[in-house]
């Protein structure tokens, strides 16, 4: 299967909090088209501590499920020097996520895009509301 979105921490904050509908139509949007939505592991770890136990338990079972429309992106050493390039500028999470974009040749999905501009082109970033 083919990694077509990349969520980062706000997309997937939403999701845990049940803030917005539009992360879980997008889920299931990728997964009808027989693809996956990929969590940066790093995003993932930026976010967890802001998330009460009934969140992690939302997003547990999501990476969790055999039948999940998402997968969590390791950290693999030959994306080291690009997450590196823009860590202290983004932070740790964020710039895993744009360096698994970039690397896959995805579409990030947040809703700060505004956060990207600059770095990624606009036509692969997805606003959500």
């Amino acid at each position: 299967m083919n990694i077509t979105v990349v969520l980062d921490a706000s997309a997937l904050r939403a999701y845990a909090r049940l803030d917005s509908v539009s992360v879980g139509e997008l889920l299931q949007t990728v997964a009808e088209d027989g693809d996956l939505a990929g969590i940066p592991v790093l995003a993932l770890v930026d976010l967890w501590p802001d998330l009460g136990k009934e969140e992690q338990n939302l997003v547990t079972d999501l990476i969790g499920r055999a039948d999940s429309p998402v997968q969590v992106l390791p950290m693999h050493t030959d994306l080291v020097p690009a997450v590196a390039a823009s860590a202290r500028t983004l932070g740790h999470g964020p710039a895993h996520a744009v360096a698994v974009v970039q690397d896959l040749g995805a579409t990030l999905a947040t809703f700060h895009p505004d956060r990207y501009t600059g770095i990624l082109d606009p036509y692969d970033v997805l606003e959500l509301s």
